[in-house]
């Protein structure tokens, strides 16, 4: 974002669904005329799957405790970062629905790692 706010590049659009609230000047790529383009960054926390319920949700707790944070929030938002807390059910909804897109996405396109 700070050579996007000191002119040093120019966005096009970004590739999330909606318009950053950093740059709401800029659409989305939907906007720009290309639909099909749809890609947010976003960041999960992984354990090993025998992890004891009572700690992933400690963990899950703390986790959205600190990015509730209003300087956690804050400094993030600053480099551009959504902040969408989710349980963890919705999460897991969600990393199975990005799963199951971008593996449409490697097949249909023949993708392959060399």
């Amino acid at each position: 974002l700070g050579q996007i706010k000191s002119g040093k590049l120019r966005p096009l659009a970004v590739t999330s669904a909606q318009r950053n609230p950093q740059l709401p000047q800029v659409p989305t790529m939907a906007e720009a005329g290309l639909p099909a383009v749809e890609i947010g960054a976003w960041y999960g926390i992984y354990m090993p799957a025998a992890t004891p319920k009572a700690v992933q949700q400690k963990l899950h707790d703390e986790v959205n405790k600190v990015i509730s944070m209003p300087e956690t929030k804050t400094r993030l938002e600053a480099v551009g970062a959504e902040l969408r807390p989710m349980s963890q059910a919705e999460f897991e909804a969600f990393h199975m629905a990005e799963y199951r897109r971008f593996g449409e996405i490697i097949r249909k396109n023949h993708i392959k790692i060399d």
